[in-house]
C-alpha cells in the first residue's frame, strides 16, 4: 500500500461528509423506512466502490 498525498488525505473527510449528507438527505427525503434505508445503502455504496477505484487508480 502506498502513502497518500497530502491533497489525497485532506479530500478524504470533504468525500466522507458528502456521502453522510447525501445519505441522511435521502433517508429523510423516502416515503418509508425501508426506502431510506435502500437510499443510505446504495449511497454509501456507491461512495466506498469510488473511493475504492480512485485510490486504485491513482496508486498505479
Amino acid at each position: 500500500m502506498y502513502r497518500l498525498s497530502d491533497a489525497q488525505r485532506r479530500g478524504l473527510p470533504a468525500g466522507v461528509l458528502l456521502s453522510v449528507m447525501a445519505s441522511v438527505l435521502g433517508g429523510i427525503y423516502a416515503d418509508s423506512f425501508v426506502t431510506g434505508f435502500a437510499l443510505t445503502a446504495g449511497i454509501c455504496a456507491v461512495a466506498i466502490v469510488a473511493a475504492t477505484l480512485l485510490l486504485g487508480l491513482m496508486g498505479r
